[in-house]
């Protein structure tokens, strides 16, 4: 701890006689102030960050409240503009312009255009103090232009106060190696993006979009169509960011012109608003990308209510894998289904009464594609018939029993404790699934009920699946 305090006091004895920054007494309140800031400087700085401050890069300085000369040489003398402290950056220079907590501009009296190359633009602030840029006009934005390649905007709030904004961040044609990171997008139920961050055009290469929060429209999707839009935007990267909200396309969406060697990673999707139920959840993808995009999508998490889980990313060349679905409250997230990819699905049956269980087949799960699979089951309560004579056998049409053998509900079988598989009826306890699996290739595997309607209990139906066709899934029946 000690080394780490020195370590810190040094470089802050260095930024300050560097960058005009009093280190005050401590009768010299304003100072002191002045000198926290400069703390909180040096805390988001990385280490090439200073390395190139240490060789000769300059800190320019900007706060809307700021009364000095506009140098933007301290906080004194800031500016009181993104845009105007640009004008003091050099490009290649390992220049960085920082936002004081609490500052705020408006789109109608000017955005910035970071168009100079290696500039970096960062906010301090958390919460309420972060940096923040409003939009109260339609068209103003904010750009980054071709001749910004390896800029960086970190840790500001781009926020909405009117309808249809066209978007918080534009990236222009030929802008690479740019990154933004740790922002927020936040729209209201009335005010939103068309799309937050819009890569544009061609040659927008190597791009990095990270560690920031979207949050979207919470009411509709009329207006807004994506968080993350882009195109021929090649080698670009998009991870560990958290979406919320309905989109009119999906939150990361790849317009039209195919890009390559795209990676999404290790993101958060709500397509929807927290406390949503399925109902109402959005029905559109978390992520679609045109047909011949390539890249990997890996390690998302996507909560939306479309038809099949697959369809929560569109991306056909794209290699796809240790993605999860979610359409449901205090439910466990699944991963894809696909080709060769085993899964579990579960179906839990109400109250099993003559009103939905009699003599009928009742619809257990349904079958998208070809699978290979196994079933098995448990009991929450004792499934009866009347008189004790109904029997039970789970399958498809033309081998009702073919998943599970078929049972008779005699009182004493269907109880709980006992495991029902393809081999051993319902009446034994810890009885293990079959070794041979079956193929189903769509439709419905159903509940049949003979001879007698089943007068009560509770199953828990287990289907263990494997796909063998590209479009392959299972989900629950409606119960």
């Amino acid at each position: 701890m000690k080394k780490l305090i020195t370590i810190c006091l040094v470089l802050l004895i260095c930024a300050s006689s560097a960058y005009a920054t009093k280190i005050a007494s401590a009768d010299d309140s304003t100072a002191i102030a002045a000198v926290h800031v400069d703390v909180d400087i040096l805390e988001i700085l990385n280490s090439d960050e200073l390395a190139l401050l240490q060789a000769g890069g300059n800190i320019w300085y900007v706060d809307n409240a700021a009364t000095g000369s506009g140098t933007a040489a301290d906080w004194t003398n800031a500016d009181i503009t993104i845009e105007l402290a640009l004008v003091h950056a050099a490009a290649n220079a390992g220049d960085i312009i920082v936002c004081a907590p609490y500052h705020v501009e408006t789109a109608s009296t000017g955005t910035f255009d970071l168009d100079k190359d290696g500039v970096k633009v960062i906010g301090l602030g958390t919460g309420d103090a972060m940096t923040t840029i409003t939009y109260d006009t339609t068209t103003d934005t904010v750009l980054m232009g071709a001749g910004g390649d390896g800029c960086t905007i970190r840790n500001i709030k781009f926020y909405t106060a009117t309808d249809n904004i066209v978007s918080a961040i534009i990236v222009e044609d030929g802008c690479t190696d740019f990154i933004i990171e740790d922002c927020v997008f936040e729209a209201t139920s009335t005010d939103e993006f068309l799309d937050a961050i819009y890569i544009h055009g061609t040659s927008a290469n190597e791009g990095i979009i990270r560690r920031n929060r979207f949050l979207g429209d919470i009411a509709s999707n009329t207006a807004p169509q994506s968080s993350i839009g882009f195109e021929d935007a090649h080698w670009l990267q998009i991870y560990d960011n958290e979406f919320t909200g309905d989109m009119g396309v999906a939150h990361i969406e790849n317009k039209t012109a195919a890009s390559n060697f795209i990676t999404i990673r290790d993101n958060r999707f709500l397509c929807g608003y927290i406390g949503d139920a399925a109902s109402t959840l959005d029905t559109v993808p978390g992520i679609t990308l045109v047909a011949t995009t390539t890249g990997w999508i890996q390690d998302n998490t996507i909560v939306t209510n479309v038809v099949s889980p697959d369809l929560a990313i569109v991306a056909a060349d794209a290699y796809i894998f240790g993605n999860t679905y979610s359409e449901l409250q205090g439910s466990t997230a699944r991963g894809f289904s696909g080709v060769g990819k085993r899964n579990i699905c579960v179906a839990t049956t109400g109250a099993m009464t003559s009103t939905n269980y009699g003599q009928v087949t009742a619809p257990i799960f349904t079958v998208t594609g070809d699978i290979l699979c196994r079933a098995t089951a448990t009991f929450s309560t004792k499934i009866t018939t009347d008189s004790n004579a109904g029997t039970l056998e789970l399958g498809v049409v033309g081998n009702t029993a073919i998943l599970l053998v078929q049972d008779q509900a005699d009182n004493t079988a269907f109880d709980v404790g006992m495991t029902w598989t393809k081999e051993t009826a319902a009446d034994a306890d810890g009885a293990l699934m079959a070794d041979e699996w079956t193929v189903v290739s769509g439709g419905t595997i159903g509940l049949k009920i003979v001879t007698q309607d089943c007068a009560g209990g509770v199953a828990n139906f287990y289907l263990e699946w494997v796909g063998l066709s590209a479009n392959a899934h299972v989900v629950a029946a409606a119960l």
